[in-house]
C-alpha cells in the first residue's frame, strides 16, 4: 500500500470521521482476536519466544487502539 494519502481520503478518514471510527473499531477487534486466539493458543504458549512475540503484537494493537481513540474522540 502506498504511504501517501489522497486529499479525498484524508477528508474521509481524518480523526472525528466515521472512517476513523472504523479504524478504531478494527484496532479493538484485532487486539481482542490476537489476545484471545493467538496469545492463548496452546502452540504459542508452549514456546516462550512465540508467546513473547504474540504478547508484543497484542500490546501494540492495544496501544494503537488507545492512540486512535485519544485523537479521534478529542475532535
Amino acid at each position: 500500500m502506498p504511504d501517501t494519502i489522497e486529499p479525498v481520503e484524508a477528508e474521509r478518514f481524518a480523526p472525528g470521521t466515521y472512517g476513523c471510527h472504523e479504524a478504531l473499531h478494527m484496532a479493538h477487534v484485532l487486539a481482542e482476536l490476537v489476545d484471545d486466539r493467538l496469545c492463548g493458543h496452546p502452540a504459542v504458549r508452549l514456546v516462550p519466544e512465540w508467546k513473547a512475540l504474540a504478547d508484543q503484537a497484542a500490546t501494540a494493537l492495544q496501544d494503537l487502539y488507545q492512540a486512535i481513540g485519544a485523537r479521534h474522540l478529542d475532535t
